[in-house]
């Protein structure tokens, strides 16, 4: 059953086979699979459960629903928005439902660099497969590529750049462009409709929402219970507290919040090497009405300058088709004045993608006094050449497709309206706050390795000298582990419930 925190007013205390903090693409994955193994199984979510009939597709109620802080998390010195969901489901739930699953040669990489070789190409691959086939994964048909995704690969062709349609686990997508704030329609095959569900069913699966972890009891080498608040859902006040005793217990918090869980056991390494893969949005205007935000918001992009290679991992970058809501919209871009007035009155006629830019492990989550996240992560130079080719290319790509102006995500651009505008690129400063950021894909900070020094997990996803504490999700990762972590993830979770059955 799904049970919320209105129905536990005075707290719980209870026992469990297997303690699963975190509903998302690694919790519950975990969770069916290990329901369904017979084991039994206690979720515990901090957000709410939204079903579809609940998702009024209102920016203004379903952002405080659906993420974290309302949408509103952001790094140390407010440079880039980090966006997760915070729902019965986790960001499976609000994500662009992009189906992009480890590449081998990144696979490889983590052998040579850190040690990460239990598990052969043909396991991860295994886990691909099962990953997929959980969430009704299948690939985007031309047909219901919005004509915002048909601009974007017509111009890529026009200019030399190859990309193609994305793999989604849609089925029977009724192309609202309403998929950052919920699926009303359930056609989004996410984890709270599929895995969570199969959890449910097997009689052995409990869900508390409305549950806030704060701490994990510990006798020597064991974890020996979870302990948080019920919270009261508008207010986020403290309720009442809860404790579970377990055999065994899951982390699947994300790279931003499992962290914090494990201040005083995850050693040295904890909370470093944070990957945020910052995108920035670019927008155009063109002639006629395109309506961006209406069918598959994602669907379709350009990535003959990414870079995937087992001596360097995931660079390079990619630009992507993308629909947005107009909240979402303001807020993404450094226009104001006439500029802005003139984009939200051609709204219609806009087209847009994000440049997406993988960056190099490097910044790192702590715990504030009052216990939240300090994200502190600075822009690295080799993320920022690429970002500035990426904004080249992106605006050549518009241009050539008829764009009447193409704007940049740079304070103090001007719009670009003729190749000669280009050279602003290169010449405007990136750096925090000069330019929106977004993060949708927060990696690290929990990281997989063979030396407690180095790493928080070992190349089972164990906590280095716990015997019964996995963590299963994007945290774990040593480096960018794919331009969309959902499939990654899901494919940790598999792996990493196959050590325990």
């Amino acid at each position: 059953m799904i049970r919320s925190g209105t129905q536990v007013p005075t707290g719980f205390t209870a026992r469990t086979d297997v303690c699963i903090i975190g509903s998302g693409a690694g919790g519950g994955v975990a969770a069916g699979l290990l329901a369904e193994a017979g084991r039994e199984v206690l979720v515990l979510e901090e957000g709410r459960h939204v079903p579809g009939e609940d998702m009024t597709q209102r920016e203004e109620e379903m952002y405080p629903l659906l993420y974290r802080d309302g949408g509103s998390q952001y790094t140390a010195d407010g440079g880039v928005s980090v966006l997760q969901g915070r729902t019965l489901g986790g960001s499976t739930v609000v994500n662009m439902a992009d189906v992009v699953p480890i590449e081998l040669p990144i696979l490889e990489h983590w052998r040579r660099g850190f040690g990460l070789d239990r598990y052969s190409d043909e396991r991860w691959e295994e886990a691909s497969r099962a990953s997929q086939e959980g969430v009704f994964a299948n690939r985007i048909p031309p047909e219901m590529v919005n004509l915002n995704g048909q601009i974007l690969l017509e111009g890529g062709e026009k200019t030399g750049h190859s990309g193609g349609c994305f793999d989604h686990n849609r089925v029977g997508c009724v192309s609202s462009g309403y998929c950052s704030v919920g699926c009303a329609y359930d056609a989004k095959k996410s984890v709270a409709v599929t895995w969570i569900p199969r959890a449910l069913a097997t009689g052995r699966a409990l869900v508390q929402t409305d549950a806030r972890v704060e701490s994990l009891e510990r006798d020597g080498a064991r974890i020996t219970a979870v302990v948080g608040s019920i919270i009261e859902r508008n207010t986020n006040r403290v309720v009442a507290p809860f404790r579970v005793e377990a055999d065994h217990v899951i982390l699947a918090a994300g790279a931003i919040h499992s962290p914090l869980l494990l201040d005083g056991i995850g050693g040295p390494a904890l909370g470093q090497n944070l990957s945020l893969n910052p995108q920035a949005p670019l927008t155009a205007l063109m002639s006629g009405d395109v309506k961006h935000y209406r069918g598959i918001p994602q669907a379709a992009y350009l990535d003959d300058e990414e870079v995937i290679s087992a001596e360097l991992g995931l660079g390079g970058y990619r630009i992507e088709s993308i629909g947005s809501t107009p909240g979402m919209a303001a807020a993404s871009m450094p226009i104001w004045g006439p500029t802005a007035r003139e984009v939200f009155a051609r709204f219609n006629q806009t087209v847009a993608a994000l440049v997406l830019v993988p960056d190099r492990p490097g910044g790192t989550v702590t715990r504030k006094a009052n216990g939240r996240p300090n994200i502190d992560y600075t822009l690295q130079e080799g993320w920022k050449r690429a970002l500035r080719r990426g904004l080249r290319v992106g605006a050549e790509v518009y241009l050539a497709t008829g764009a009447d102006s193409v704007l940049l995500p740079l304070v103090g651009s001007t719009p670009i309206r003729n190749g000669d505008d280009l050279a602003q690129i290169d010449e405007l400063p990136i750096d925090a706050n000069w330019l929106p950021l977004i993060s949708a894909h927060p990696q690290g900070t929990c990281r997989a390795g063979t030396e407690r020094a180095t790493s928080v997990v070992d190349r089972r996803f164990f906590v280095h000298g716990i015997q019964n504490l996995q963590v299963l999700d994007a945290s774990v990762f040593p480096t960018t582990s794919s331009s969309h972590t959902m499939i990654p993830v899901m494919q940790v979770a598999h792996l990493g419930v196959g050590e325990l059955l």
